[in-house]
């Protein structure tokens, strides 16, 4: 039975991951396959043994170079792919369908959306994913509409602008009212103020006034820095450094450190 101490714990961290390693084997070459060889293939390691806690209310950013398993680690918490060792728990639970249901992921493909139909519909059409029934499902949409200051819903998905699609991504990752934001690069490819707009709303809103948790990637550092509470680097599938800025300056021996600088130092000393 969870002691006094295990109980306060969880109700303190609303994501906790434990040792999570990762392998992954590469595509057969065009000389392989001329050879037969469907052996000899080495497995390239994405992340290991990965771990540490979220609190709840935290903007947490994970950050590292391409290539570093930071969409691999979202999509493990997420239950998209499997680790190959280690565990995920999120509100205490580890069962898919209960982390799946604390859970919003928001990533930058919009290949998932069906441009044909309007915005609205594409919504109604996630929110019947995850189970609402029609007036649930309606209440949430004008709830979120309201919130992202919606006002033209009943477009064409296809005709809206980036920025527009980003708004619906998040959008869709809201819909079941997930305590926990996975959010992969959401102001990619947007314009300044349009990235500055959507990270003050992720930052005030969603966060301060909604209560939501987020786990935040991005290779904006300037970003990070303005959106994120504390940061993880990761650098060839492990955790080089895990605290808040001041902490992370504290490691390198640099008082007033950048993110950017922070981030180089750190990535460069492997």
């Amino acid at each position: 039975m969870p002691t006094a101490a295990e109980n306060s714990d969880r109700s303190r961290y609303i994501l906790e991951v434990n040792g999570i390693t990762k392998d992954f084997i590469a595509p057969l070459s065009f000389a392989q396959l001329a050879e037969f060889d469907f052996k000899h293939r080495t497995p390239t390691r994405a992340l290991e043994d990965v771990s540490f806690s979220l609190e709840r209310g935290k903007i947490m950013g994970i950050l590292g170079p391409n290539g570093a398993g930071k969409t691999t680690l979202l999509k493990i918490i997420s239950t998209l792919i499997l680790p190959d060792k280690g565990s995920v728990s999120v509100n205490g639970y580890r069962r898919e369908d209960k982390i799946k249901s604390s859970i919003g992921l928001v990533i930058e493909e919009e290949r998932s959306f069906y441009w044909q139909l309007t915005g609205k519909q594409n919504l109604e059409f996630f929110a019947a994913l995850y189970g609402l029934d029609s007036k649930t499902a309606k209440d949430r949409i004008d709830e979120l509409f309201g919130l992202f200051e919606i006002d033209y819903a009943d477009k064409r998905f296809g005709k809206y602008s980036t920025g527009m699609k980003r708004r619906f991504a998040l959008m869709r990752g809201l819909i079941h009212n997930p305590q926990l934001l996975l959010l992969d690069e959401p102001t990619k490819s947007l314009d300044y103020a349009t990235a500055l707009e959507l990270r003050n709303f992720i930052k005030e809103k969603l966060v301060r006034r909604e209560g939501k948790t987020a786990l935040f990637t991005t290779h904006n550092m300037n970003e990070a820095s303005d959106v994120c509470d504390l940061f993880i680097i990761l650098h060839k599938g492990r955790i080089r450094a895990m605290g808040t800025q001041d902490q992370l300056r504290h490691q390198i021996g640099e008082r007033s450190a950048s993110m950017d600088e922070i981030f180089v130092k750190l990535t460069r000393a492997v």
